[in-house]
């Protein structure tokens, strides 16, 4: 089976106990982290998850609210992990990279080749890009339309044979752009920001500050022909509404449509 936990789901300024947006997926023996924000360690320690049990890290772009937590991950392989305990695989551009680099020599400096030792996957900002992580496990990462400071990459995750066949796709950070129904095709979990709500905010109809509405939300899920799409990354000033964004991406989407909360964790059938 594959888990999908929802370590975070909230927005850079998050609603109360939603925390920064942040994932974890479990296929087999592989633990895939999506995004780093500033409370990972507290997020993961909620869920029962011990940084160890982490293989891959992947970083959607560098705003602090899905890479600050990094030097603090890295701390607690320097101070808690046995030194057996291979530091996960980190897959990012190379323009995030550089942000987490400096990010790291200006919070704590060289940690005596902690850093130095993790594996790194490059993967382009500019084009699609494929990681095989496991001979049934490939990751597709496809640019978004976000930021020109922090660029941003949506992740599709596609198994199969032992696994199954899957796809679940997450848009992180992103203006209304046509990558994301490429990104999202055929998905059975589509996880896509909703910063913000055409119903009770009109004017961001069309998207805003470089994030994306319900109803755009809705409208992708459509497209792309996905099965159940997550709200997430939901503005702090929607707190108790979220079930307008949920029926606002509703009115454009025939599938299964719900908001989770910081915690949650979901399946996706038998392996």
């Amino acid at each position: 089976m594959i888990e999908i936990i929802f370590l975070g789901v909230g927005a850079a300024i998050p609603m109360r106990n939603g925390t920064n947006a942040a994932y974890l997926v479990r296929i087999g023996n592989e633990r895939i982290l999506i995004d780093c924000g500033p409370a990972i360690l507290q997020q993961l320690d909620a869920a029962g998850i011990s940084p160890a049990e982490i293989t891959h890290i992947f970083f959607t772009h560098r705003h602090g609210d899905h890479a600050l937590g990094y030097p603090m991950l890295m701390l607690w392989y320097e101070t808690c992990a046995d030194e057996r305990l291979q530091v996960p695989t980190l897959i990012a551009s190379a323009q995030t990279f550089e942000a987490l680099d400096m990010l790291m020599g200006v919070s704590y400096g060289p940690m005596d080749g902690v850093t130095e030792s993790a594996p790194r996957i490059t993967v382009p900002q500019e084009s699609i890009g494929r990681t095989q992580i496991h001979p049934n496990i490939m990751l597709t990462t496809v640019p978004m339309i976000h930021s020109d400071f922090a660029p941003s990459l949506g992740l599709r995750i596609e198994t199969r044979n032992q696994f199954g066949n899957h796809v679940i796709a997450f848009t992180s950070d992103t203006s209304p752009n046509d990558n994301i129904v490429l990104l999202a095709r055929n998905a059975e979990l589509l996880v896509h920001e909703a910063a913000y709500s055409a119903t009770l905010n009109p004017e961001y109809a069309a998207g805003a500050y470089g994030h994306s509405t319900a109803q755009i939300a809705g409208r992708n899920a459509k497209a792309a022909g996905a099965k159940r799409l997550a709200l997430v990354h939901i503005d702090a000033m929607y707190e108790g509404q979220e079930r307008v964004l949920i029926e606002e991406a509703q009115r454009e989407f025939d599938g299964h449509v719900f908001a989770p909360v910081a915690g949650l964790s979901i399946t996706l059938g038998d392996a």
